[in-house]
């Protein structure tokens, strides 16, 4: 059985405005039924999987690459900046900041058992004494779930 090919990615250099044209003519052909809208979302997160991997596993051959270039340069149609990484506080090492975090986690907590309670019992802060309040339900956007077979 013959598949019909989803993108053809141009061998010359790449812009912003034929990223964009391969994204809408994707999306134009699983909307318009052209492609089997389950088997492109399943083809499509394998593309992904496999592009964040190969992304991550090639990092330190392409910062070498890179840095034969100078700092900033163009390259395939991009702007490349090789950049430093920063330094940030690490925050874990700071009593106050752990103990806040810790508070925190056990308020969660707290609330959560609330949420599950509605109705059926109040929940009450054993520190305080006070009842725990219910807090309003947050909705999320609705999701398919994808689970690659191992073979």
């Amino acid at each position: 059985m013959i598949h019909p090919t989803l993108i053809t990615i141009p061998k010359a250099d790449i812009c912003k405005a034929e990223i964009a044209q391969i994204a809408q003519q994707l999306t134009d052909r699983i909307n318009d039924g052209e492609v089997n809208p389950i088997e492109a979302h399943i083809k499509l997160k394998a593309i992904v999987k496999a592009l964040e991997a190969t992304i991550k596993a090639t990092e330190q051959t392409v910062a070498d690459e890179a840095e034969k270039h100078g700092k900033t340069f163009s390259a395939f149609g991009a702007e490349i900046q090789v950049k430093e990484g920063a330094l940030t506080p690490d925050y874990q090492h700071d009593q106050v900041w752990s103990d806040l975090q810790a508070s925190m986690k056990a308020r969660e907590e707290l609330l959560k058992m609330a949420f599950r309670n509605a109705g059926k019992a109040t929940v009450y802060d054993e520190a305080t004494g006070e009842a725990v309040p219910v807090c309003p339900a947050k909705g999320t956007k609705p999701s398919i779930a994808v689970t690659f077979k191992t073979t």
